[in-house]
């Protein structure tokens, strides 16, 4: 029965893990509540104004029909306006609205439904199918660091999504958190983040940071290879982009990449690429260490160099 009901149990967390990657996050859920509320306002006003419309018609035509009766004149009014209930862009404006109020609800309770390409490693159910350095794809994890000056790890983490999108505000929320218990009350200068981050509901999460993220390519960015298309951004990075077009902004994303990718090149190169255990407990147990060592590195050769 153990030789059954392991694979078997594996199996239901592989599953759970499934639904749990579909559902939105909780950024995505606002942005699309967000459209969804002003959608039934629309609708809400739109059919107002037609049952508004329809009512005076009504009105209208009782007082002629009244002005008629007591005039003594019959079937002077022509035609009588259609009633409320079956007034056709009522009932299409109704139906609207019930559409939309519909489309609102699923918005704030959304329901889970996986792709059905959607795949979870039953050996490992926490990891995910990760794009290689040089092409194809393996299961594994998405590694996330921040890095101060000469690649001193300020933070170290794996998330379970390819994207890194969604790993902005963790990061920094750590980043927060180490810092204060290490006693670092400097304030931080800039936080630099390529493309991969740009999001309308990181930046609004994150508008009191000096926050400069790339909205383009890096080499558009960088100023490399400039390309007209990439002038078009979506409202809620247009801010982002004007504050990397000035000079200043420029200047100061241009060091992201020596302050960052440096940092993965030498955690690789040290402790290479494979992990040695499974699920994201004891992934993050082996990773932490990794960060450490990183650091101490840095310190003993620092001292060893300082005269």
């Amino acid at each position: 029965m153990s030789r059954l009901s392991d694979p078997l149990g594996r199996a239901r967390s592989a599953r759970d893990k499934l639904y749990q990657r579909a559902l939105p996050s909780a950024g995505e859920i606002k942005v699309k509540v967000d459209a969804a509320e002003r959608m039934v306002a629309r609708a809400e006003h739109r059919l107002a104004v037609v049952t508004a419309a329809q009512q005076i018609r009504l009105q209208e035509y009782a007082r002629r029909v009244r002005q008629d009766q007591a005039a003594g004149r019959r079937g002077a009014n022509g035609r009588p306006p259609v009633p409320l209930e079956a007034k056709t862009v009522i009932v299409r404006q109704r139906a609207r609205l019930a559409r939309a109020r519909a489309w609102l609800e699923r918005a704030r309770h959304p329901r889970p439904a996986p792709s059905p390409t959607a795949r979870a490693s039953l050996t490992d159910p926490d990891a995910r199918l990760m794009l290689r350095k040089r092409g194809g794809y393996c299961q594994g994890y998405n590694l996330q660091i921040v890095c101060a000056r000469n690649q001193l790890l300020l933070a170290i983490d794996v998330h379970d999504n390819p994207a890194d999108m969604t790993a902005l505000i963790p990061m920094v929320e750590q980043t927060r958190r180490n810092c204060t218990a290490a006693a670092i009350t400097g304030p931080v200068q800039a936080w630099l983040a390529d493309s991969g981050y740009a999001s309308t509901a990181n930046f609004q999460a994150l508008t009191e940071l000096p926050l400069l993220v790339a909205v383009t390519r890096e080499r558009t960015q960088t100023g490399l290879s400039p390309s007209p298309e990439d002038n078009i951004f979506p409202t809620g990075q247009r801010e982002m982009a004007a504050r990397l077009a000035t000079p200043a902004g420029r200047n100061l994303y241009k060091r992201r990449s020596a302050l960052v990718e440096p940092g993965f090149a030498q955690l690789f190169q040290r402790f290479g690429r494979h992990l040695n255990y499974r699920g994201t407990a004891d992934v993050d147990t082996e990773i932490k260490p990794l960060g450490a060592v990183h650091n101490l590195n840095k310190l003993f050769l620092h001292a060893m160099n300082t005269p």
